[in-house]
């Protein structure tokens, strides 16, 4: 008796921590993972899995906020523009002005927060189509990034910034980008799943009159998401910035899309309503997993392009399927 409960009580728990959705997006995620382990055998190494997160970290941090704007029923299509503009704005200040890194960094961010504002205020009060919105503002942002930067790369030299934010390593092994990616995934989780404001997303997306009329500031809570998806912007900017010591005003381009569909392979509901943190970190971690399998197998980065759009075209497909049997 004693052992069935504490059964129920771990099978209770990994229900809490995972949704059904999340369940076939881990089993997938370990499904491809044993494949690629197979046909490569370096894949599994420490080293090789370190260096997925990685690389996975800046995308992570982007796709882990784009989950809650999608799930309160908004797209941000600017999050790569706003990448580009954090990093544009710190580095015009260290190689233009002589400022302090530190200081330049959180300009980047202010920066970064003040377009997110710009984007909430815009969607949340006017209800235009944050598709169509957010794909003009992402046109004027990367305008913004190359008239600062004159559209050349600016280039930032060593120092503990840099070591804090992307280029050290713990251990010899664990980049401080997984730290990064760690913490601010659990702060994602318990902003989405543990507190009032997670679930005035989910009543949001799911039916934004019906969330008004129980009394809910829906403008508001689209404006917040914005202002967390820009602020994951400018740390994933932050992060870029430190390892590569360098930034152009076109860095970020395409990250919107890949924001988006990792959100969604993760088990989002492009409709609104449903999504889950866990599902989109392995979202994100089986877009990693294709590439880098891939690349170890030698394939060209055409077939690589091709090959991720697949994956991503079938998790939509899932998607689309399990929320209509859902409504």
């Amino acid at each position: 008796m004693e052992i069935g409960i504490r059964a129920r009580t771990r099978a209770s728990a990994i229900r809490r921590l995972f949704g059904l959705r999340d369940i076939g997006v881990l089993v997938a995620a370990l499904a491809i993972l044993a494949f690629f382990s197979i046909v490569t055998p370096t894949f599994l190494t420490p080293y090789n899995i370190f260096n997925v997160l990685r690389q996975t970290a800046e995308l992570g941090i982007i796709a882990m906020a784009m989950t809650i704007l999608i799930v309160s029923g908004e797209f941000d299509l600017s999050v790569g523009a706003i990448y580009a503009v954090t990093g544009v704005v710190a580095g015009s200040l260290v190689s233009a002005l002589g400022l302090n890194i530190w200081l330049a960094a959180l300009a980047g961010m202010a920066a970064a927060l003040f377009l997110g504002f710009l984007n909430g205020l815009l969607i949340a009060t006017t209800r235009i189509n944050s598709f169509i919105a957010t794909l003009s503002t992402m046109m004027v942002f990367r305008g913004i990034a190359m008239v600062i930067s004159q559209g050349q790369p600016i280039s930032f030299p060593l120092s503990f910034f840099m070591d804090l934010f992307g280029r050290a390593e713990l251990g010899g092994m664990l980049p401080v980008p997984v730290l990064w990616f760690a913490g601010w995934g659990i702060a994602m989780y318990v902003v989405l799943h543990l507190t009032t404001y997670g679930v005035k997303v989910y009543a949001t997306g799911d039916n934004r009159e019906a969330a008004d009329l129980a009394g809910i500031t829906t403008a508001r809570i689209k404006r917040v998401a914005f202002l967390i998806t820009s602020l994951a912007s400018g740390l994933a900017a932050l992060i870029s910035l430190s390892f590569l010591k360098t930034v152009t005003p076109t860095q970020g381009t395409g990250i919107e899309l890949e924001a988006i569909a990792a959100s969604v392979i993760g088990g989002t509901a492009m409709s609104g309503g449903v999504g889950s943190i866990v599902g989109t970190f392995l979202g994100t971690f089986i877009i990693a997993e294709v590439r880098t399998g891939l690349v170890l197998l030698g394939t060209d980065a055409y077939v690589q392009d091709a090959f991720v759009g697949l994956v991503i075209a079938l998790a939509v497909i899932i998607n689309v399927r399990l929320t209509s049997g859902k409504k």
